[in-house]
């Protein structure tokens, strides 16, 4: 009996085991075009103009002293005694003034400074985001996008899994 068993099993047919099967593939490329963005840019620039501007001297004390002691000179040839020593010290005191008034009265001189300051330009430029591309697999038209341009062939991923 148990040479019959083996016989009956032997005769039961096998069955597979449904796998799901992955496999590249290869599809003609019926049309691609760009997909287009426009995007700013900033572009920062250097703008310089001539401009006229007065230059101040430099601030000396040498008009205060020189006026200080022409008017101290001319102040010890007026009054005697104590007389003589005020008028020495306003005499020296109004050249001083004087001296200072002269020197800010002269004030600067005018000359050309070339001035610059930075400015942010804009421009726009279209660039290519993307592709929409039409492709062909068994017999039917797909769309798909790609990041690139894929050329004549498109590389598929297909997945082959029996209906359950």
């Amino acid at each position: 009996m148990t040479i019959a068993l083996v016989g009956a099993i032997l005769a039961i047919p096998v069955v597979s085991v449904a796998q799901t099967q992955d496999k590249i593939v290869y599809a003609n490329v019926l049309n691609r075009n760009p997909i287009m963005e426009q995007v700013q840019i900033a572009e920062p620039r250097r703008v310089c103009r001539e401009q006229q501007v007065v230059s101040q001297n430099a601030k000396s004390y040498t008009p205060s002293i020189v006026g200080g002691v022409i008017g101290g000179a001319l102040g010890t040839q007026f009054g005697h005694g104590t007389g003589k020593k005020l008028a020495t010290i306003g005499g020296a005191a109004i050249g001083a003034s004087v001296g200072r008034d002269i020197q800010n009265k002269q004030g600067g001189h005018t000359v050309v400074q070339e001035v610059c300051h930075e400015e942010t330009g804009y421009r726009y430029e279209d660039r290519v985001i993307g592709w929409r591309v039409t492709y062909e697999y068994d017999g039917q038209p797909y769309i798909t996008r790609t990041a690139s341009d894929p050329g004549d062939t498109i590389k598929l991923h297909v997945l082959i899994q029996p209906e359950s």
